[in-house]
């Protein structure tokens, strides 16, 4: 891996504001990159002490409450420059572009905040630029739910149109599912911005991750994801692969550039979530940041791409282009349950590797994602997708099917 450092002084000095963290264990890796390029700031609602040693230091505040964060960084730079802000949580997109606008810091503008935040903005401006997406209809209120539930046909997913909370989209298989679909997106989305409706499609789950490169944004690699059937109706994530030579990459990587330039992104970062159906990509999100830490983590273990790196770049203003180095496949299965239990029994050894080929990492403090809750994850890796998942799937099995997710 190789990063052209002529091109990494450009932007800014000073700390970079990291809105919103998470657990020890799908973060560490993420915060440990950030704090190598520079001086960072954590502001969060109850800022964890683990990563304190990473840091220059935390602030408390409210993310829902803009004018909180804002005040809190402005008391920060009272006394020390402000070099750039990131968030890997779609809830606090827009307070990060608020920030940028107020400190006048790099990074997308508020108009490509709003169009990637807003789902039904952002088909709109899809199918206006000739892109295939999933075509999210708006709705305000339950009669405009249950009319667009007729137009788009069941099955269907419900989903707020601007979310505040991670795994609130539910699937819905018929009419008599959709009143408690609909309040639990109303009771996740930004005040005024409604819910969404749209089909859910046959076909491969798949995100596109995009970064920097000297033609212009590159598919650096695609992963696909798995849902957890315990989580049902909510579409909550159990496995996720990565593979270096994924299949799909012809196919997502026009859709991808196309769905950023229609959005107005150009650098940066950036995340592209599709179905990959039988007539082609259709585009259900866009994200100008990554939503998920864990996930440079196993982009860069096969690719050899930094993304966290790129993406803290990026947020300083700064241009690092990562040459790729591909090998083989990684993957994550997050052990989940309805109820906190731990993913071995109290008397056994804590061992990491459960496998030659898987290792076990427990969570100290189980947390809720969802319905459910999550108390360790697995990591493995291969030569390719298929056999990512059979280890995955083995490694499970061993550790008994009553402590997870099946």
């Amino acid at each position: 891996m190789t990063t052209h450092a002529s091109h990494q002084e450009d932007g800014p000095k000073g700390t970079l504001v990291v809105l919103g963290g998470g657990p020890q264990a799908q973060w560490e890796h993420a915060t440990q990159r950030l704090a190598a390029i520079g001086p960072v700031l954590l502001i969060d609602a109850e800022p964890p002490d683990w990563p304190r040693p990473h840091l220059t230091e935390t602030r408390t505040a409210d993310l829902l409450n803009p004018s909180q964060v804002m005040d809190a960084v402005a008391d920060f730079a009272l006394t020390q420059p402000v070099a750039g802000v990131l968030t890997f949580h779609p809830a606090h997109t827009r307070t990060a572009a608020q920030l940028r606008r107020e400190l006048a810091l790099p990074g997308p503008s508020m108009a490509t905040i709003e169009a990637m935040t807003l789902r039904h903005r952002t088909a709109q401006l899809l199918t206006d630029a000739g892109v295939d997406n999933v075509g999210a209809l708006h709705a305000d209120s339950y009669d405009e739910v249950l009319e667009a539930a007729h137009q788009v046909g069941f099955p269907l997913v419900c989903k707020p149109a601007s979310p505040r909370t991670r795994y609130a989209a539910r699937q819905v298989s018929r009419v008599s599912e959709l009143p408690d679909a609909f309040a639990a997106a109303s009771a996740a989305t930004w005040p005024g911005t409604g819910t969404v409706v749209e089909p859910l499609l046959d076909g491969i789950e798949a995100t596109a991750y995009t970064v920097d490169s000297p033609t212009g944004p590159m598919v650096a690699a695609i992963s696909h994801v798995t849902f957890d059937p315990q989580a049902e109706p909510a579409m909550l994530p159990v496995e996720v692969v990565v593979d270096a030579d994924d299949v799909c990459a012809s196919a997502v990587e026009d859709t991808a550039s196309r769905a950023l330039a229609a959005l107005g992104h150009r650098s940066g970062t950036a995340q592209i979530q599709m179905r990959i159906t039988s007539t082609g990509p259709r585009v259900i999100s866009v994200a100008a940041h990554l939503t998920d830490p864990l996930l440079g983590m196993l982009i860069e273990q096969v690719t050899g791409i930094d993304l966290i790196s790129q993406a803290g770049h990026h947020a300083r203003g700064r241009t690092s282009f990562t040459e790729a180095s591909r090998l083989g496949a990684t993957a994550v299965r997050f052990l989940q349950a309805s109820r906190p239990v731990s993913p071995l029994p109290p008397t056994a050894a804590a061992h990491p590797h459960v496998t030659p080929y898987a290792t076990l990492q427990q969570y100290p403090d189980k947390y809720r994602v969802g319905p459910l809750w999550r108390t360790g994850h697995l990591l493995v890796s291969g030569t390719d997708y298929p056999q990512c998942t059979a280890r995955l799937r083995s490694a499970a099995a061993e550790m008994g099917p009553a402590r997870h997710s099946v």
